[in-house]
């Protein structure tokens, strides 16, 4: 009885570590996405234009991505996997030479913590932010 117990705590912990990389790794094939679309706006214009709707919804996904991140920035299997689907989704831009980096970047950024659909047309911060972590990437 012990061993089955035991047993069938260890699947449910495999079964939701599985889970949460999932997770992580769709988050960060999200912020990939945005961080592409982001940079070849900025690279474009040089700058963030936010009252283009395709830079607020990739700004905003970023900014998911970013507190999803943040809020499992202690559990490192999060974090690769995480860094995984980042690199898997960001066609090039983001590599495994820069990953870390820009990781690191991600989770020091300020001006994304409080973005949300009411306040993003409004924060100045949130360009700065943006304009400050794709300067990491610059070519």
């Amino acid at each position: 009885m012990c061993i089955a117990t035991m047993a069938m705590s260890s699947c449910s912990s495999i079964q939701s570590a599985a889970s949460s990389n999932t997770v992580a790794s769709a988050s960060g094939k999200s912020c990939g996405v945005a961080v592409q679309n982001l940079f070849k706006s900025y690279k474009s214009s040089g700058t963030i234009d936010l009252t283009n709707t395709n830079n607020l919804n990739n700004a905003l996904a970023l900014a998911t991505a970013y507190t999803n991140l943040k809020q499992n920035a202690g559990n490192s299997n999060y974090r690769k996997a995480f860094t995984t689907g980042l690199i898997a989704s960001s066609a090039g831009l983001i590599t495994s030479a820069n990953a870390t980096t820009f990781v690191d970047k991600l989770l020091a950024t300020t001006g994304l913590r409080n973005l949300n659909t009411q306040n993003i047309a409004q924060t100045a911060a949130t360009a700065s932010a943006i304009v400050t972590l794709l300067n990491t990437l610059k070519q």
